[in-house]
């Protein structure tokens, strides 16, 4: 009997390394406000503007699509439950029902959190900070999340870094805008032969698709682009459904960009989490 306890025990020991093994770190990232999650006042919250002030975590994976996360500072696991509010901090010493979370996929790159000790799904910006609190019955906007490798980010920040705006300073062709389910898409022949981009030293853009010009202001400096958030724009209907995602697609290229890099003559805007939103090619 001891030596199937002891073989018990030695088994559970073997998985549990396997399982650390298997850990993964990464940055969590709200798809709704693109903001990575950090630790505000004791819980995690989807607060950091970059990668450089987020939290890391280690993903455990566990049976089946069940995950576990571990704070990389403490060594400690995330738990859901904190208080009333069900709210997420690490603190916990080990992996329980409040601290394992089934991951669900969404929309082929984005996943969703759903708490297994109460079933529900977590979800970013519950208060002021954007708290991250296991309370939604559903997964829709503020319940999505990216997974950001450090490493990944790591090596975009490398990638991203020397470039200041008296760098790209000209007028380009944009050639692709990423489309609303993430992926870069080549403009067609016809649309791409009249959209236009215009870069000044003061950092004003000027864009077009071909129908409405858009227009806003950019700060560039070491890679890392800052937009102003607003983008004016003409309010013609434009001639088709194509036109009309690409202008949504050059919006959110103009004011959810955080890096840039440039390869020749070639500019590529991309999110905090290295994600491609446009490329333009200098004329």
């Amino acid at each position: 009997m001891k030596n199937l306890v002891r073989s018990c025990l030695a088994l559970g020991f073997l998985l549990a390394a396997q399982a650390m093994a298997k850990a993964e770190e990464i940055y969590l990232q709200s798809v709704q406000s693109g903001k990575y999650v950090t630790i505000v006042g004791g819980t995690l919250a989807a607060a950091a503007t970059d990668a450089r002030s987020a939290s890391r975590l280690d993903t455990v994976r566990l049976e089946g699509n069940r995950i576990a996360f571990r704070d990389s500072a403490t060594g400690s696991f995330v738990r859901a439950g904190v208080g009333q509010g069900t709210f997420l901090a690490a603190g916990s010493p080990h992996i329980r029902g409040w601290e394992t979370f089934e991951v669900m996929g969404v929309n082929g790159r984005d996943v969703a959190l759903r708490s297994v000790q109460n079933g529900k799904f977590v979800r970013a910006g519950v208060g002021k900070r954007s708290h991250l609190a296991a309370v939604s019955e559903r997964a829709s906007g503020w319940e999505t999340f990216r997974f950001v490798e450090v490493r990944a980010a790591q090596q975009n920040e490398a990638q991203a870094g020397g470039v200041d705006l008296g760098d790209i300073v000209g007028n380009y062709r944009i050639t692709h805008i990423a489309a609303d389910n993430g992926f870069l898409v080549q403009l067609g022949q016809q649309m791409a032969a009249r959209a236009r981009l215009g870069l000044d030293d003061r950092g004003r853009v000027s864009a077009t698709i071909g129908c409405n010009s858009h227009s806003t202001r950019i700060s560039v400096r070491n890679g890392r682009v800052q937009p102003d958030g607003q983008v004016m724009q003409t309010k013609m209907r434009c001639a088709g459904q194509g036109e009309t995602a690409a202008e949504d697609g050059l919006r959110r290229a103009l004011t959810t960009s955080r890096l840039i890099v440039r390869e020749g003559r070639t500019v590529t805007f991309k999110a905090a989490n290295g994600a491609e939103l446009m490329k333009i090619r200098r004329m």
